[in-house]
């Protein structure tokens, strides 16, 4: 068996205010007949830019979907049917990443490559090749890991800097965990065997969590008085880029399980980053990290607006979180990237620490 290290990355990743122009003659070499895929409220800020930037190179839009709410298999295989109607050279998803997981795995089916163009900043999926699935009820179900990455990934900073500076709490809140995952994943590997992530991988990681503590809360602060700052393009790119390649080349691990095993309760009342960022906490307390190191975080999520208490995440009894607990260890996927899979009674003496304040 021949052992290999391997980087997962989209072709290319274009990041900047007005970027959105560069779109047509960033695809005009994957063909000329486009598949825009995308929710309402994204495509109503941006369909007129795209279409005239994909006009100016030649490029025809040949079908157009604006009601992606979730990314469900119903809502892929009817967007297939219709895909397969309209026989799109590849497929473009705008939006968030319900969207833009939703249009890449349109373009999987319909074997044609996916571009991405976010409109906002609560998720790496833009540059990532896996496809988030949730039940029609809204619960996670799984992550489909796609056999290639997008082609092209627009990301137009002044977009994203006008939309609501949750949306950039949220993708920070994913974007807290790469590092913590991406490093018990490489650990679980040296001592259980198998493919280790590069360097670079880890050296991504570690970089975006680095760029949170430096620029995360000034970004906040920034966009809150309505500037559009360096700390912010910063955020962006960490969010976007590095965390993407990050997670995608080194794993996710037990943040994500806690998230997954909770949103299976019915009872989350936050958001996807919201909820990994609580289960960061979660991980680095279990992990048995210093003290101060698990406190540095916990006063981070504060400052930039990042719950850090059960309490904050979901509406809870002792049976759904014991359920939640059991999923997170015991069934999700995630869990294996830890050195040690933890067991639901350690996961629950974790998160009472985390209660009492550690």
């Amino acid at each position: 068996m021949v052992e290999v290290n391997e980087l997962i990355a989209a072709s290319r990743y274009i990041q900047g205010s007005g970027a959105i122009a560069l779109l047509g003659e960033s695809v005009a070499a994957l063909g000329r007949r486009a598949y825009i895929i995308g929710g309402r409220t994204a495509l109503s800020m941006t369909e007129k830019r795209i279409r005239d930037s994909l006009r100016s190179s030649g490029v025809k839009v040949v079908a157009m979907d604006r009601t992606v709410k979730d990314c469900t298999y119903a809502t892929i295989d009817s967007l297939v049917d219709a895909g397969m109607r309209a026989e799109p050279d590849f497929v473009i998803g705008v939006g968030g990443g319900r969207a833009v997981d939703t249009a890449k795995a349109v373009a999987w089916k319909l074997s044609v490559p996916s571009v991405s163009v976010g409109t906002q900043c609560a998720t790496n999926a833009d540059a990532s090749a896996e496809s988030v699935v949730y039940t029609d009820d809204r619960e996670f179900l799984e992550s489909v890991v796609l056999p290639r990455s997008p082609a092209v990934v627009i990301v137009d900073t002044e977009i994203i800097a006008a939309a609501p500076v949750k949306f950039l709490v949220w993708g920070m809140g994913d974007a807290l965990s790469t590092k913590f995952e991406a490093e018990a994943f490489a650990e679980a590997v040296r001592r259980r065997g198998g493919k280790p992530p590069t360097n670079t991988a880890l050296a991504l990681a570690d970089s975006t969590y680095q760029s949170l503590m430096a620029y995360g809360l000034e970004a906040v602060e920034d966009l809150t008085r309505g500037a559009h700052s360096d700390a912010v393009d910063e955020v962006i790119e960490a969010v976007k880029l590095t965390s993407a390649i990050a997670f995608e080349n080194a794993n996710c691990a037990l943040a994500h399980a806690i998230h997954n095993g909770l949103t299976r309760t019915g009872a989350v009342k936050r958001e996807h980053g919201e909820i990994v960022a609580y289960g960061t906490i979660i991980q680095v307390a279990y992990e048995g990290r210093p003290k101060d190191e698990v406190l540095r975080i916990i006063r981070w999520c504060e400052s930039v607006g990042l719950p850090t208490k059960l309490g904050d995440v979901c509406d809870h009894d002792e049976e759904a979180l014991s359920g939640a607990v059991e999923y997170a260890c015991t069934k999700d996927p995630n869990a294996n990237s830890m050195p040690e899979r933890p067991s639901p009674e350690e996961m629950a003496r974790t998160i009472n620490r985390v209660e009492r304040g550690i």
